[in-house]
């Protein structure tokens, strides 16, 4: 009985396709890689396009002769194909199908581990690979993951590239096979770490406590120190009791700085903080430094019907009382002193606790003398007031008679 080419090639003797087989790199040439494969009726070819699941640009960059592979027919091509005896028979193998099977084995188990690890809450480790629209792209086991912009870091990221190529550990806030949707995010473990180490910090401060600190940025609204592990804020009001125009006419940026706590805020993670509150104020300045008769000299900072004060000490003011201005009588304060002039004054009372200072400027000024005019009276009366001639002009013409 004759055998037929056909039964020939679906014999079991002869490979067709679907077959895995294992062979030797022989010849690589061009976009061909010739492969020995023992019993193979025809020689047997690997393509470019078949030698991996991942593109491939020269065959010589994944495939060395005398490597051995494992392969899958794909077709069987036989010279009656060609229409021609004189051409051999050609099969075809594929790599691609072996390594695409391996990675959806890999890819089902991935999925099933991705999975059980998001139920479980569990964080997981996954290399950034690329940016996309709206943030960034993640080999997690073999499965690709989103990671949305928002979600990668705690501040607003302005150049994603710089996350690209590298591990970091995420949250799986979703994942669905169904839908091939995996959504990691980083944020959500760095808010957490951040809230562990502020509780850290927080448990070691106490509204009260005094410590030392560098002065790391001034902003318009106050400046803020560094007390170690996080910055306080310092608020304009709580810099000094002095007054002045701006924060860096009285501190900068590197200084070191005594400071007290005023406020804890945890929820927020902030630290409320006062510079003034170590430093003594002007009035307990003026205090330790003046006493009642000091003779001092002062401004004046502002004139009102009753008088004028005087500034002794920056924001310790006085008052001049009308009264004590001159030793001459004054209608107005504003006929003898003018804001801004210099006077010399001297300290009648000091009243801290109330904040309020007497000042005199007439007190060191020389009291004018006044001259004493004495007047004569035309004639003298001085008989008319005397005991012995107290009588009448009657008892006088009684002794004429």
């Amino acid at each position: 009985m004759t055998t037929s080419f056909e039964e020939l090639l679906n014999s079991t003797e002869m490979l067709k396709k679907g077959d895995k087989v294992t062979g030797i790199v022989s010849r690589i040439d061009g976009d061909l890689a010739y492969i020995d494969v023992d019993g193979a009726q025809y020689d047997c070819v690997i393509s470019k396009s078949q030698i991996s699941r991942n593109f491939v640009k020269d065959i010589r960059d994944v495939l060395n002769i005398g490597d051995k592979i494992e392969a899958v027919v794909t077709g069987v091509r036989t010279d009656r194909e060609r229409k021609s005896e004189d051409l051999p028979g050609v099969i075809y193998l594929s790599r691609k199908i072996i390594e695409n099977q391996e990675y959806k084995k890999i890819y089902d188990l991935s999925w099933v581990e991705i999975v059980e690890l998001f139920e479980k809450g569990e964080y997981v480790t996954a290399k950034v690979t690329e940016t996309t629209k709206g943030g960034l792209l993640a080999n997690l086991k073999g499965v690709r993951a989103f990671i949305p912009a928002s979600n990668i870091d705690i501040k607003f990221v302005k150049n994603l590239n710089n996350f690209v190529n590298k591990e970091y550990t995420f949250k799986i806030d979703e994942a669905d096979k169904s839908k091939n949707k995996v959504i990691l995010n980083r944020k959500v473990i760095l808010e957490e770490e951040e809230n562990k180490k502020l509780d850290e910090i927080f448990s070691k401060l106490n509204v009260g406590d005094i410590l030392e600190g560098k002065v790391n940025r001034i902003s318009n609204f106050g400046l803020f120190v560094n007390i170690g592990e996080i910055d306080g804020l310092v608020h304009i009001s709580e810099i000094s009791h002095k007054r002045f125009a701006k924060i860096e006419d009285v501190i900068s940026v590197g200084e070191t700085v005594k400071v007290a706590i005023l406020g804890l805020d945890k929820e927020n993670g902030r630290v409320s903080l006062s510079i003034k509150a170590l430093l003594p104020t002007q009035w307990e300045i003026a205090k330790a430094s003046f006493k009642e008769g000091d003779e001092l000299e002062g401004i004046v900072k502002n004139i009102t019907d009753f008088g004028a004060f005087v500034e002794i000490l920056p924001d310790v003011e006085g008052l001049v009382h009308l009264s004590q201005i001159s030793h001459e009588r004054i209608e107005k304060a504003t006929d003898v002193l003018s804001v801004g002039e210099t006077v010399k004054v001297k300290l009648i009372s000091l009243d801290i606790e109330n904040k309020r200072i007497s000042l005199s400027i007439k007190d060191l000024l020389e009291k004018p003398v006044k001259e004493e005019v004495i007047t004569e009276p035309d004639f003298d009366t001085s008989y008319l007031k005397s005991e012995e001639t107290e009588y009448s002009i009657a008892d006088k013409f009684k002794e004429l008679s």
